[in-house]
């Protein structure tokens, strides 16, 4: 795991500290926000080599699935992993609907 120090305006710290419970629990949800926004940062360059014609082809075979009662237990053979938890997936909902 890498450490790096970060600035982070007091006010804004002054701002959240009150939401937390002490310190660890800041340094916590700051560091696991930080590498959620960094993954989601990496990911647009993972994803910007895919051709257009890829895009295509991945869409034909989700709508071939349409009336398959069975397609969506398919799709795992299309769709490629999630590289997030559904932890992160869950937390990254909820910060972006909630703002917290």
């Amino acid at each position: 795991m890498c450490t790096y120090n970060v600035r982070i305006e007091d006010k804004v710290i002054e701002m959240v500290r009150p939401h937390f419970d002490g310190e660890s629990a800041m340094r916590a949800w700051i560091e696991s926000q930080l590498e959620i926004i960094m993954k989601n940062y990496a990911m647009q360059f993972s994803m910007a080599p895919m051709a257009e014609d890829k895009s295509e082809d991945i869409y034909q075979q989700v709508k071939a699935l349409e009336h398959d009662p069975q397609g969506f237990f398919k799709l795992g053979n299309i769709l490629k992993p999630s590289q997030y938890s559904a932890e992160e997936l869950r937390d990254e909902y909820i910060s972006e609907k909630y703002g917290i």
